[in-house]
């Protein structure tokens, strides 16, 4: 029999043990309150930055830019054909085919765009959430960086200050349009942080690399670069300063951070790279890679955002419209803080070197840095140096943040006093200052910024006095966010006018044909519907989207038409052209079959040929030129003739065009599969552009893939019946994911080595 007294002794030993699990609870929820506290109100601020988007209906950015003329029709594309179980690597839809696989801007395998492409079609607010998502895990990743890093360590509301001033900085909000842009910026802080710990410890390595890899795969080749420089710069830094004893081990850990980055982001970087002599900004001479470099007058834009104007509508100077660095004035006056009050140390020194090396840089040829790299690999190619600027915001960022640290030991009396000093002298400087400004509202804006900075002044110095820290620092974050929404939101921002319901009705009337054409879109009425439009509603459209990476030789093909009614015309398969409303036929054959729409008419193009066909006479060629010498005259006929460039010559025998049928028994982004009957041998020509990585078979063995009337694909495809396939795979892609397997196998390699260790 159990005594009274143990009884009692397990009760209270239960009550004990269940007291102390509910407050290890209670301590387990407090504590992920605490880190998720941070993200959240960065959220909210992103939200509340963002108003008019979800209160208003505006949407971003103005004249449509990146965002909805080249990445949304894509990236509809993409989300409709993963739905059916398909991983496009081929766009179908756009000029003659597209490698999208190999444009890194489109972002197959950026993470942050595969959510986006569980819609289909993909709404309007999914596009905006997904840009200020990237804004919010900037600033994310800059909290994290500044409070958590070893060589930081600064308090919460510190690096918060920091964040703020990094995720609304100028360079952010003016590529809205651009979210692969600010992806790369984003990750940035992320990097560090993750590469301080690899540093430190080589079971860190993976996340290191992954962190990289993911600049690497954001897809905008300039923003990529500039932030590896940056990551490098941080790297060499700090295995310099760890001392010669630690410094090879951290060197040796960076290299392999190095390499399994390259590994991880080898799907994107080798078919981008592949493409990239194929593209039109390849043949832009080296003397000419210059016009997008940072103008030293715009350092006043640090002050005062909308002093050369802000957004494409805004922006009033001669030269390219630019980012500036601006990151808010009252985080400005804490960045002078910070780094005033802390140049004895290292981190500090390291601040200022990379915010002057990104403003020499961003200079371009205006500089005494930029001529010595710009033949460089890569550098020849991504020229425009004035999107460098964002590393001099980043440094500015962190001075903020360890402004507002110094302001914690009490080190901000002397500077409010020069503070106060300097906003009296700003604001009666500030119409002198302003008028080498344009008269009129270019010159009020700067005025009204000049000043507002002046104002900001005030408050921000009288806070540097207040005693109470936890109040000072709350008026700041307060101040800083009120001042950045206030000077940042409505910049790349525009009305939803509802002009997509304008076209309904055409677009019913195109959908009512279930033929197999291309829809194009005359260069006159490309303001009234956009080419991009028609490719997000599904069409195949025979144009680009102004992207300088798209490829040369269609571009030049396409343009050098000489009118509708022209025979190398006949080759896009453009059953239907869209025109300027009472526009006159475009030329014989060609004429009016739909006019209820406000703004465009529809013309039908009887001479169009059908996607892909048969000839029976072709003309060997060496040159593309030879080529277009044939395809461009006027009295070529491509229906029964076609150029091959080194292929087969064939005559027609029998009577012109020969017998023969064709049924396409597969279209798709990687794949076509065509069932041929032909009673001779025929070329079968199919109006998609020709491209590496494209390989062709004939019954099921591989044949050679020609080059058709310039720039199109043709089999050669003897007499019988016979199925021709073609597949899209680049062997750049293949070794690419080979490379990616074998960045997962080390990845394995380092983290089982961490669990044999213990």
């Amino acid at each position: 029999m159990i005594d009274f007294f143990s009884c009692t002794l397990l009760v209270k030993d239960s009550l004990t043990k269940r007291v102390d699990n509910v407050s290890l609870f209670r301590r387990s929820n407090a504590l992920t309150f605490q880190r998720l506290k941070v993200p959240l109100f960065l959220a909210g601020a992103t939200l509340l930055f963002f108003w008019p988007v979800w209160i208003a209906g505006y949407r971003f950015p103005i004249g449509g830019g990146d965002l909805w003329g080249q990445l949304h029709p894509v990236w509809s594309y993409v989300a409709q054909w993963l739905r059916r179980g398909v991983f496009p690597l081929w766009h179908t839809g756009m000029m003659a085919g597209d490698p999208i696989v190999a444009e890194g801007q489109y972002g197959l395998f950026n993470p942050l765009n595969w959510p986006m492409f569980l819609f289909s079609p993909i709404p309007t607010w999914v596009i905006s959430l997904r840009g200020m998502a990237t804004l919010w895990l900037a600033g994310v990743g800059m909290y994290f960086y500044l409070h958590c890093s070893p060589v930081w360590r600064l308090r919460g509301t510190a690096a918060i200050i920091g964040a703020l001033a990094y995720m609304f900085a100028d360079p952010f909000v003016a590529h809205l349009g651009h979210p692969q842009f600010n992806d790369a910026l984003a990750w940035l802080p992320w990097t560090l942080w993750a590469v301080d710990g690899a540093m430190r410890h080589s079971r860190r390595i993976p996340l290191a690399g992954g962190a990289l890899a993911l600049v690497l795969l954001a897809g905008h080749g300039q923003a990529s670069l500039y932030t590896a420089l940056i990551v490098g710069l941080y790297a060499l830094w700090q295995s310099l300063d760890a001392g010669w004893k630690v410094a090879p081990r951290r060197v040796g850990r960076l290299l392999l951070v190095g390499v399994l980055a390259a590994c991880l982001a080898a799907p994107g970087i080798l078919p981008g790279l592949e493409r990239l002599p194929y593209t039109e900004r390849a043949l832009v001479p080296f003397d000419l890679r210059r016009g997008y470099e940072f103008p030293p007058q715009m350092l006043v834009d640090l002050l005062a955002p909308a002093f050369h104007g802000r957004g494409v509508g805004g922006f009033w100077p001669s030269w390219n419209r630019v980012e500036s660095a601006y990151i808010g004035a009252v985080a400005l006056y804490l960045a002078v803080l910070g780094l005033l009050s802390t140049l004895r140390q290292r981190r500090t020194w390291f601040l200022l070197v990379l915010g002057v090396l990104a403003y020499l840089f961003a200079l371009g040829y205006q500089g005494p840095l930029y001529a010595h790299v710009a033949r460089l690999p890569l550098f020849a190619d991504s020229w425009k140096t004035a999107r460098a600027i964002f590393g001099l915001s980043f440094a500015l960022a962190s001075g903020a943040a360890l402004g507002a640290e110094a302001l914690y030991r009490g080190r901000g009396k002397l500077w409010s006093v020069a503070l106060l000093a300097g906003s009296v002298l700003l604001w009666f400087a500030a119409p002198s200052w302003s008028a080498q400004v344009p008269a009129g509202i270019h010159r009020l804006r700067a005025l009204g910024g000049l000043r507002l900075a002046a104002l900001l002044a005030l408050p921000t110095a009288l806070l540097f006095l207040v005693k109470e820290r936890r109040w000072a620092w709350s008026g700041l974050t307060l101040l800083l966010l009120g001042e950045l929404i206030l000077q940042g939101t409505w910049v790349e921002l525009e009305s939803s006018t509802g002009d997509e319901h304008l076209h309904a009705a055409t677009l019913a009337y195109l959908r009512d044909d279930p033929g197999w054409f291309r829809v194009d879109v005359d260069g006159a009425a490309r303001g009234l519907w956009s080419p991009a439009t028609l490719q997000a509603a599904g069409f195949e459209v025979p144009q680009g989207s102004g992207n300088p990476m798209e490829l040369f030789a269609f571009g030049q093909f396409y343009w050098a038409v000489p009118y509708k009614g022209a025979p190398a015309y006949q080759l896009f398969g453009a059953k239907y052209i869209v025109v300027p409303k009472g526009a006159p036929p475009g030329g014989e054959g060609i004429w009016p079959v739909f006019t209820a729409d406000p703004l465009v008419d529809i013309h039908l193009n009887t001479n169009a040929l059908t996607r892909v066909w048969l000839v029976y006479d072709t003309l060997p060629v060496s040159r593309i030129e030879e080529a277009y010498t044939v395809v461009f005259a006027p009295d070529f006929v491509p229906a029964r003739m076609a150029v091959v460039e080194n292929g087969p010559d064939l005559e027609d025998a029998g009577e012109p065009g020969g017998a023969g049928a064709l049924e396409v028994l597969a279209y798709g982004p990687n794949r076509v599969r065509i069932f041929v009957r032909t009673a001779e041998p025929a070329l079968l020509v199919l109006s998609d552009i020709f491209y590496p990585g494209w390989r062709a078979s004939l019954d099921g063995e591989p044949t050679p893939l020609y080059k058709a009337d310039g720039i199109f694909r043709g089999v050669f495809v003897p007499a019988g019946e016979h199925r021709v396939e073609m597949r899209f795979f680049p062997a750049s892609l293949r070794l690419g994911l080979g490379l990616a397997m074998a960045g997962v196998c080390l990845v394995m390699v380092i983290w089982g080595r961490r669990r044999a260790n213990g």
